[in-house]
């Protein structure tokens, strides 16, 4: 995949995870691993910087849309 491409895709995954960020509670606070617990406004900051912690949210956030996509998260939920 070319460079330019994968910054669109890139651009895109960071694009939907703002979305999703954007439409949460304004009192939704996220724990991201050991890094500790973020505000909603916080979680939008780190995913504009593009840091290390954004990251790893825009990560979380597709792995969930892919196990709901996938119908795995559904399955888990069902056992």
């Amino acid at each position: 995949m070319s460079e330019e491409r994968q910054n669109k895709k890139n651009s895109g995954v960071k694009e939907l995870v703002l979305a999703r960020l954007n439409v949460m509670p304004p009192n939704y606070k996220l724990s991201v691993g050991n890094r500790g617990t973020f505000t909603k406004d916080e979680l939008i900051e780190h995913v504009k910087k593009g840091d290390e912690t954004g990251s790893q949210i825009v990560n979380m956030q597709m792995n969930f849309i892919r196990a709901l996509t996938s119908g795995k998260l559904i399955e888990t939920l069902n056992q």
